[in-house]
């Protein structure tokens, strides 16, 4: 009798093989991990350089600071000596001033007596400040032009000007505006003037550049 056995019916009778890999898989792993670590690897060198850039920043700014504080006190003393330089000199100006008034009445006579010409009589002499109105009369219009040279050739008298003249029976009646000064005096408020402009043109700060 034969005997056939179904349950074995089917199956196979060796395991499958194994798909095998696709081609190429593992270079595609290799390269794929060389290219994230060198990206990884510019990214580390692109910070550790802009770091170093950063700190180097940092150090430029400390040292501009403490350049900007060490101007800031110069420029502190400047303006104090500059302030002091100029209480002086006003302090001086006032101690000339206040000679030239004590000394100007004395000097005024004798100036104005030197200047009169011949044939030339003053009548009033008025001051007001530094401000003097002579009134006269003479014999003629030469005589008053020559007192008014005078006036102006002896340096005490920077600005002398002729404001009125009259001629009437031979005889001329004027009156001349002057300005009195003493010329040492002059000289030296002109100079303390042009030293004080002179500084403080060069206490002036320059203009930032535009940027």
């Amino acid at each position: 009798m034969i005997r056939v056995n179904l349950m074995q019916t089917g199956k196979p009778t060796q395991k499958a093989a194994k798909a095998p890999s696709a081609p190429g898989t593992v270079q595609i792993y290799l390269f794929l991990f060389i290219f994230v670590g060198g990206a990884l690897a510019a990214c580390a060198l692109g910070w550790f350089v802009v770091s170093g850039q950063i700190a180097e920043l940092d150090r430029q700014i400390v040292q501009k600071r403490d350049r900007l504080t060490k101007l800031q006190a110069i420029k502190k003393q400047v303006d104090e000596f500059q302030a002091k330089k100029k209480e002086l000199e006003d302090k001086v100006n006032l101690i000339e001033r206040l000679r030239a008034e004590q000394s100007g009445p004395v000097h005024l006579l004798d100036e104005v007596s030197k200047a009169l010409p011949d044939f030339v009589w003053l009548t009033a002499m008025e001051q007001n400040g530094a401000a003097i109105s002579f009134r006269g009369s003479t014999t003629g219009l030469t005589s008053v032009a020559d007192f008014i040279s005078n006036l102006q050739r002896s340096g005490w008298f920077p600005s002398v000007e002729l404001r009125s003249s009259t001629e009437q029976n031979n005889l001329v009646t004027f009156e001349v505006a002057a300005n009195f000064q003493d010329p040492s005096v002059a000289a030296k408020l002109a100079a303390a003037d042009a030293a004080a402009k002179a500084g403080a043109k060069s206490a002036t700060p320059a203009p930032a550049p535009k940027k």
